[in-house]
């Protein structure tokens, strides 16, 4: 059934205001990365291109000095992290439709049921996570959706929002970011009596997490542009969404705010020194065994062996 034609304007408005959020972004990222480099070792800012830091002498990596070098850079991957959080997603969303009972080309525009999207570990209000103990739910509610339109809209907007941030921060922080924020979004909701799930209070929480960056930098015209950029769509989403029924806002403000917090506590660069990656990879890898720990005890809850 063809789309009414007021609904279809609507949309490619908001199609077009996506588009040209995703330019800006873009250049903005170009902006703070096009000029200039931080040493590890020292911090000092050396112009890109440089082969050692002309301040302390330290070595630098090059690789855009050479056709090799930009080939070999434009082949790593540089938000790996990003990438697993959207292919779990994916695939806790083909889950959800399998637990449902259908698959999901049979079931394309409908939803998961809601005893499956219960089992697989939805927010639930704070009384009954007390009651049950069940805070696991806080984590696995960050990962499910609702169905099509919502897992789509998440994904695009993370799949844009996400490498900015972990192209700026590095993999380990923006994984403590995504994840802090998204718990502290459902606790939120929680706390108001609802029952929650979707990764937008985590995507929320990194629009603050932006926010903060350009606040920290101000002084420059990039995170000038950066901030502006991220507080627009912050109040575009926050606006959307309180006109759609059924959209859990308070994990989204609890989200953002969260994200705001941490992005202005939060060092606003990758680990650098060696000290710095040491702490770091270990909080990456205690955040992944966390995240693990969470899912096995949705696996093995008594609402899936009965």
């Amino acid at each position: 059934m063809p789309l009414p034609p007021k609904l279809r304007f609507r949309i490619n408005r908001w199609q077009n205001r996506w588009n040209e959020w995703r330019a800006s972004l873009r250049q903005t990222e170009q902006a703070v990365t096009a000029e200039q480099k931080m040493c590890p070792s020292c911090r000092a800012l050396v112009p890109r291109g440089k082969a050692s830091c002309p301040y302390c002498g330290q070595r630098l990596k090059v690789f855009a000095a050479s056709p090799v070098g930009r080939a070999a850079s434009r082949a790593m991957p540089k938000v790996p992290v990003t990438g697993w959080i959207i292919l779990l997603n994916l695939v806790m969303f083909v889950l959800e439709y399998a637990a449902s009972g259908t698959s999901l080309l049979s079931n394309l525009m409908g939803s998961p049921s809601g005893e499956a999207t219960f089992r697989l570990g939805e927010s639930l209000p704070w009384v009954y996570l007390q009651a049950t103990h069940q805070y696991w739910r806080l984590v696995t509610a960050c990962f499910l959706h609702g169905g099509l339109l919502h897992i789509g809209f998440n994904m695009w907007a993370l799949y844009d929002i996400g490498p900015l941030v972990e192209s700026f921060y590095g993999g380990a922080k923006f994984l403590f970011f995504y994840l802090l924020t998204g718990v502290a979004g459902y606790l939120v909701s929680g706390y108001f009596g609802y029952t929650s799930l979707g990764a937008s209070g985590a995507i929320f929480g990194l629009l603050g997490v932006m926010i903060a960056y350009g606040v920290r930098r101000s002084h420059t015209s990039a995170g000038q542009q950066l901030r502006g950029v991220a507080v627009r769509w912050a109040i575009y989403g926050l606006i959307l969404a309180f006109m759609l029924p059924g959209v859990d806002n308070f994990a989204h403000v609890g989200g953002l705010a969260t994200g705001f917090v941490l992005g202005m506590v939060v060092g606003d660069d990758p680990p650098l020194t060696e000290a710095q990656i040491r702490v770091w990879n270990l909080t990456q890898w205690a955040l992944i065994i966390a995240t693990i720990g969470c899912f096995y005890l949705m696996a093995t809850a008594p609402i899936l062996r009965g």
